[in-house]
């Protein structure tokens, strides 16, 4: 009997899998994944050959005794389908006739070879193309192809033709017309971009966004039947007729929530245009089909639920397979899962990933077989198996582009899904031209529909971009899903901006003018929230409040804090802002952040002041001001006021992308404030944004496609043509082959980092005494689960700094599980880290 998986009961009693068992449900399963995207013969063709090389007698004694020595079973399955080809005229002479046939070849083998880890066609360096080497596995001697494999495999091709009434020869050749369907589909893609250089590097990134959706459906099937292969019953998978009632049930919910705003007794303007909004997505999402589309609304117009409304509308309307909801800020994902929680009450249909690292690492199966250990609930997690999954932009951006196999297997759960990509203007410049080419793909091939939220649209679509998304439906129309004039209704206008910086956006406040325009404001006004771009100019300005104004009360917010203390801070903060708004107690506040406070905080002041950054993120701190619209002033209602301002203390150097930022909000006002106007007059903010986001895509278009500055080379080049791999290939013995497919798989995938980390979690000490006595009992004890929960729960009480040796006289570490501490002293009630070296180094 030839095994694919070797196991024990609880009993010891031993449990075998077959191969041929294992490779025909791999294939059925990945065959029926790939039915959803047009190419189920294909997907079938490459989960019956992946594992082929398991029949090697090399695999079998590895299996049954547990050698140590790894063997190589992913090759063998690439050099049977180049058999099968050769053997084969008609297959022969599309070969040597097609480029689509030399495509499909190409891409079918790498995904067989790569079903363990990915790798470069061009390893940097070299000049042999890998997969000719790879399929070259058993040169030496030591493998017994032809002895072992290929019996087996005439075998099985036996079984198919039983099974099937086709042989794998015919399934080749179904599988080709359906890879040549898409083919087209991706030339045509990239054909729709204006220069010709662009559209040759389009086709390639397509090819290679084509390879990671197979390479994930594959790997999908083959770790589902590997895990569950002594299980009974095998982990839930969630069928076309449950996930339909799933977005019944929950559309339901959201519908009769919406029923009571409507026929509320007493409804405000304000609720009753968001009501309207809500209803225009809801017919939005019967209309729009698989399409990126745009759901720009202003704060505070119910985005949240009128998102969900248009998703779960969509859902059902088009028997979708999932819904996700994806933001930027994890205090965000947190506030509104809450929410949608909330809403919908269907706690086991809702998954919310977001942080879980240690998860991730210690259940990636890339390069073995040991899936036997495998729980439920990782699946779920690492799978997104369920209909509703709530996660970060940084988990989204790894599922399309990280190297790990939780990753590459979670890019097929997004196949006929709708996603909420909220605050998606929050992207960094870096990873635009990727994101923007796998949204296009997503959108032709994995017939998702995409959509793009946020109060202040980034230009994506911009002909400044080099690889601009193509918003709307699949003929690229419609793109917008609420009308930008009902989203710009009175009701929401409740925040003037007023210019600072002078008309050339050149002028700057020293820490006296800035702190003589704050004390001014708060003698008509109860509150002021001052956003600053560094956390020492922060600083400067909160050393100088709390003299000049000891007696307002003045707070510091800062990544200086740990969260917990930052929740707190600002819970007693809401609370006291709730009163002055409701209770009209007069409180007065002056609060001094950095952009944390930005984004998923639901504060309300009187008055904003906001160093000059980017126009998106102006428009979010006015997210912080009169957010209902009830500020008062003897008793009649008036708009709350922003203040666009330069201050002396701020130092961008060490800070490129506000820099940049700053740069192109600076030509915004110079080009909207041409004419002579005075220091503090009112702007149209909405007027700064189109030119804002043209000149910020201008001035850094180099920066667009993730550069790799180690290669000279960028991420879209890696994944398209991959020019310096391609210049350095020599075909050596082999001048006859010729390949087209040149891409650095792993090499992008590795270097990929949504968010630049470097940083180590420092535990504070912060009321939390309990917590670390408990932590050190573990620790002493070698209480290994004990001690991972703990670092869990303190994870709240943790702040990430940038390791160096002028740190060593502020923290220490556990060597044993290499956890760092701050000592006590240097952590303050009211700042945080209060030790200037450290606070240098926080990110």
């Amino acid at each position: 009997m030839i095994l694919a998986h070797l196991g024990f009961d609880n009993n010891g009693n031993v449990l075998e899998q077959t191969l041929e068992s294992h490779l025909i449900a791999t294939g059925n399963m990945a065959g029926n994944i790939g039915q959803n995207v047009g190419m189920e013969a294909f997907m079938k063709l490459a989960g019956y050959l992946h594992d082929l090389g398991k029949a090697d007698r090399l695999f079998q004694d590895y299996i049954r005794n547990k050698a140590k020595q790894q063997v190589n079973h992913s090759s063998a399955g690439g050099r049977i389908l180049d058999d099968l080809i050769c053997a084969d005229q008609e297959l022969t002479n599309l070969k040597h006739s097609k480029a689509k046939f030399a495509y499909f070849q190409e891409l079918l083998t790498y995904i067989l070879l790569a079903h363990h880890g990915l790798y470069d066609l061009i390893p940097y360096g070299n000049t042999e193309y890998k997969t000719y080497q790879r399929l070259r596995y058993d040169e030496d001697g030591d493998y017994h192809y032809a002895e072992d494999v290929i019996p087996f495999f005439q075998k099985m091709n036996q079984e198919l033709i039983g099974l099937e009434n086709k042989s794998f020869i015919s399934l080749i050749k179904e599988a080709y017309q359906e890879f040549e369907t898409i083919y087209l589909k991706l030339k045509s893609l990239s054909g729709k971009n204006s220069e010709k250089e662009q559209r040759k590097q389009e086709k390639e990134y397509y090819i290679a966004c084509l390879t990671r959706l197979c390479l994930s459906i594959l790997k999908e099937a083959d770790i589902y039947d590997s895990a569950n292969a002594f299980h009974n019953p095998k982990q839930h998978l969630w069928s076309n007729d449950e996930v339909m009632n799933v977005w019944s049930d929950a559309l339901e919910r959201v519908e009769q929530m919406y029923q009571k705003f409507e026929n509320g007794s007493s409804i405000s303007e304000l609720n009753k245009t968001r009501n309207d909004l809500a209803r225009l997505a809801k017919e939005a999402a019967i209309q729009n089909e698989n399409g990126i589309y745009k759901l720009e609304l202003p704060t505070g117009a119910g985005k949240t639920k009128t998102s969900l409304r248009y998703g779960l509308t969509n859902a059902k309307h088009f028997k979708r397979k999932r819904l996700f909801y994806i933001t930027a800020y994890l205090s965000v994902l947190e506030q509104n899962a809450e929410d949608i929680r909330d809403m919908l009450k269907m706690d086991d249909t809702i998954l919310e990933h977001h942080s879980n690292v240690v998860d991730d690492a210690n259940n990636d199966f890339e390069g073995n077989d040991d899936y036997e250990d495998y729980e439920n609930q990782t699946y779920l997690k690492e799978s997104w198996e369920s209909p509703i999954v709530l996660t970060t932009m940084v988990q989204f951006c790894n599922t399309m582009f990280k190297e790990r196999a939780s990753n590459l297997r979670r890019f097929c759960k997004l196949i006929n899904s709708v996603i909420i990509i909220d605050e998606v203007q929050s992207l960094p410049l870096k990873v635009l031209s990727n994101f923007n080419l796998m949204m296009n793909f997503m959108k032709e091939i994995m017939h998702c529909n995409i959509v793009h939220c946020t109060a202040t649209q980034p230009v994506l679509d911009s002909m400044v971009m080099p690889h601009p998304v193509h918003y709307g439906n699949e003929v690229d129309v419609n793109d917008t899903i609420v009308n930008s004039g009902i989203a710009a209704m009175k009701c929401f206008d409740r925040v003037d901006f007023y210019n600072l910086a002078g008309k050339n956006a050149e002028k700057v406040l020293s820490t006296e003018e800035l702190a003589s325009y704050i004390l001014e404001e708060l003698d008509v006004f109860d509150s002021c929230l001052i956003v600053l771009n560094t956390k020492s100019a922060v600083l400067k300005l909160y050393d100088y409040l709390e003299v000049a104004a000891s007696y307002v009360e003045n707070i510091y917010l800062t990544t200086n804090l740990c969260a917990a203390h930052r929740l707190d801070i600002i819970s007693e903060l809401k609370g006291k802002l709730t009163q002055n708004r409701d209770k009209n107690t007069h409180y007065k506040i002056i609060c001094i952040s950095t952009q944390l406070i930005e984004a998923g905080v639901d504060v309300d002041f009187d008055i904003v002041f906001r160093s000059l950054a980017g126009i998106d993120s102006l428009v979010q701190c006015a997210g912080r001001c009169n957010r209902e619209g009830k500020l008062q002033i003897d008793g009649r209602k008036i708009h709350g006021k922003l203040y666009i301002m330069r201050f002396i203390e701020e130092n961008l150097s060490n800070l490129p992308d506000i820099k940049s930022a700053v740069e192109a909000s600076e030509y915004a006002i110079r080009t909207v404030c041409k004419e002579e106007i005075g220091d503090n007059n009112r702007i149209i903010v909405q007027n700064l944004q189109h030119p804002y986001f043209e000149k910020y895509y201008v001035s850094n278009r180099g920066k667009l496609n993730y550069s790799d500055f180690k290669r000279s080379s960028n991420m879209v080049e890696e994944l398209g043509r991959n020019g310096p791999g391609r210049s350095l290939y020599n075909p050596g013995d082999h001048a006859e082959i010729k390949p087209l497919m040149y891409q650095a798989f792993r090499t992008a995938a590795e270097n990929f980092q949504l968010i630049d980390q470097g940083t180590t979690g420092v535990i504070v000490p912060y009321h939390n005494q309990e917590l670390l006595e408990e932590l050190e009992l573990a620790m002493n004890q070698k209480d290994y689960s004990g001690v991972k929960k703990l670092l869990q729960k303190l994870q709240r009480y943790t702040i990430n700094v940038y390791l160096s040796p002028k740190l060593e006289p502020y923290i220490y570490q556990n060597k044993d599980y290499g956890v760092y501490f701050l000592i006590e002293e240097y952590y303050n009630g009211r700042k945080g880290i209060i030790t200037e070296e450290l606070a240098d180094w926080i990110l």
